[in-house]
C-alpha cells in the first residue's frame, strides 16, 4: 500500500511541475508579446523610444532565458535568441516581425494542446 501512496504523490508532484511550467511559458510569452508590441508601435510611430523599448525586449530575454531553455525544446529558441540579439533601430521594421513569428512558433509549439501530446 505504501508504494501506491508513493506513486500518487509523485503522480501529483509530477503533474504540478508541467502546470508550473505551462504558467512560466504563457506567461513568458503574454510579457514578451506586449514588448514586441510596445516597440512596433514606436517603430511606426517613428518614436525615439524605440531603442528603449528594444533594449527593454532585450533585457528581458537575459532575464528569462536560462530558465526557458531548461524547460524547452532548443530549435525554435535558437532561432528566437538569434534574432533578439540582433535587434536594433535600423533593423526594427523587419526583425520585430521576424521575433513574433519565433516567439508565436515557440509558444505553440510549448503549450498543451492534443496535436502537442500525440
Amino acid at each position: 500500500m505504501k508504494r501506491l501512496w508513493f506513486a500518487l504523490i509523485f503522480l501529483f508532484i509530477a503533474a504540478g511541475l508541467c502546470f508550473a511550467e505551462q504558467y512560466y511559458i504563457n506567461d513568458f510569452y503574454n510579457n514578451l508579446s506586449e514588448k514586441i508590441s510596445a516597440a512596433e508601435r514606436y517603430e511606426k510611430d517613428g518614436d525615439a523610444q524605440l531603442s528603449e523599448a528594444i533594449s527593454d525586449i532585450q533585457d528581458y530575454w537575459q532575464k528569462h532565458n536560462d530558465l526557458i531553455f531548461t524547460l524547452t525544446n532548443h530549435g525554435v529558441l535558437n532561432d528566437l535568441s538569434s534574432e533578439i540579439h540582433s535587434l536594433n533601430t535600423e533593423n526594427a521594421k523587419e526583425g520585430l516581425p521576424k521575433t513574433r513569428a519565433f516567439l508565436i512558433a515557440f509558444y505553440e509549439n510549448q503549450r498543451i494542446t492534443f496535436a502537442n501530446i500525440f
